[in-house]
C-alpha cells in the first residue's frame, strides 16, 4: 500500500499553522510575564511561564522604556524650545549670545526630568533590567509594576465586593444556634453562625460536657439569611486532643435535634 505524499500548498498550510502556534505562545508567554509573581503559580498562567520568556520580557521592557525616554525626551525639549524657551529668548533684553541659546537648551533636559513620563519610563527601564538578571540568576519571575498594582488592586476591590456581599447575605449579627444530632444524624453537633468562627480544620470544641471535632463548614440559608454552618463529630473516649481547645458553653444542654442560642467561651491548650 502506497502512502500518498503531501502536496506542496498542504506542507505550506502545515508550516504556516506550526509558525503562528509557536508565535503565540511565545507572545502568551512574554504577556503573562508582567503578571505578578503570585499568580503565575497556579492556573493557565502556569503553563506559560518559564525564566527564558522573563528574561527575554525583561530586555524588552528595558529597550522599549529607553526608546520611548528618549522619544519622549527629544519631543519634550523641542517643544520646549519652541514655546517658553523661544517666548524668553524674544523678550530678553540685549543681544543673545550662545550662552542664552545653550542655558535654554540645558533648561529643557533638566526640566523633561522631573516629568511623569520620564520617572515612568525610567523605572521601567531599571525595572526591565532587574527582571532579567533576576530571571538569569535568581530563578525568579517577578511581573511588571505597571501591571501588578492594577492587579492587586483589582483583586482588592473583589475581595472587598465579594465581603460586602457576603455580609449582606449572613446579615446582622445574632446568637449562634447550636443543634445536638440525634443517633443517625450526619452530624453530631451542628453550629450555625452569623460570622465566620476562628475554628481552623480540626478544631476540637467542648460542649456541654462532651468533645467534638470540626468535620466542615459551608454556608447554608437559614431561614430568612445565610449562615456558617459548622459540623462537628464526636470524639470517642480514648482520643487524643491536640491544639487549641475551645470551650463551647451556652448553658444547660439541650435535647438531642433541639437548637438553643450559644456564644463561645474562651478556650485553653491542650498538650498532646
Amino acid at each position: 500500500m502506497t502512502i500518498p505524499r503531501a502536496s506542496g500548498r498542504e506542507r505550506a498550510a502545515s508550516v504556516a499553522r506550526g509558525f503562528v502556534e509557536r508565535l503565540t505562545f511565545t507572545l502568551t508567554a512574554v504577556l503573562v510575564s508582567t503578571f505578578p509573581e503570585s499568580a503565575k503559580r497556579e492556573g493557565w498562567p502556569s503553563a506559560y511561564a518559564s525564566l527564558a520568556a522573563h528574561g527575554f520580557g525583561g530586555w524588552v521592557e528595558a529597550l522599549a522604556s529607553a526608546g520611548l525616554f528618549g522619544v519622549g525626551f527629544l519631543r519634550y525639549v523641542n517643544g520646549f524650545l519652541e514655546g517658553p524657551g523661544l517666548l524668553y529668548l524674544g523678550n530678553k533684553p540685549g543681544d543673545l549670545g550662545y550662552g542664552d541659546f545653550f542655558g535654554m537648551g540645558a533648561l529643557g533636559y533638566v526640566s523633561y526630568l522631573v516629568t511623569p513620563v520620564a520617572w515612568v519610563t525610567l523605572y521601567c527601564f531599571a525595572e526591565g533590567i532587574v527582571r532579567a538578571l533576576e530571571a538569569a540568576y535568581s530563578q525568579r519571575m517577578l511581573g511588571m509594576a505597571l501591571v501588578a498594582l492594577p492587579w492587586r488592586a483589582g483583586r482588592a476591590l473583589g475581595r472587598a465586593t465579594r465581603r460586602r456581599r457576603l455580609e449582606g447575605m449572613l446579615g446582622p449579627e445574632r446568637p449562634d444556634e447550636v443543634v445536638v444530632g440525634g443517633p443517625g444524624s450526619p452530624a453530631a453537633l451542628t453550629v450555625f453562625a452569623a460570622r465566620e468562627k476562628p475554628w481552623g480544620e480540626y478544631q476540637v470544641i467542648e460542649f456541654a460536657g462532651e468533645f467534638y471535632e470540626a468535620v466542615g463548614v459551608r454556608i447554608v440559608g437559614r431561614g430568612a439569611r445565610h449562615a456558617y454552618r459548622y459540623e462537628f463529630r464526636r470524639l470517642d473516649p480514648g482520643d487524643v486532643i491536640r491544639g487549641v481547645l475551645v470551650r463551647y458553653e451556652p448553658g444547660a444542654p439541650p435535647a438531642p435535634g433541639r437548637p438553643t442560642r450559644a456564644t463561645p467561651a474562651p478556650g485553653g491548650r491542650v498538650g498532646r
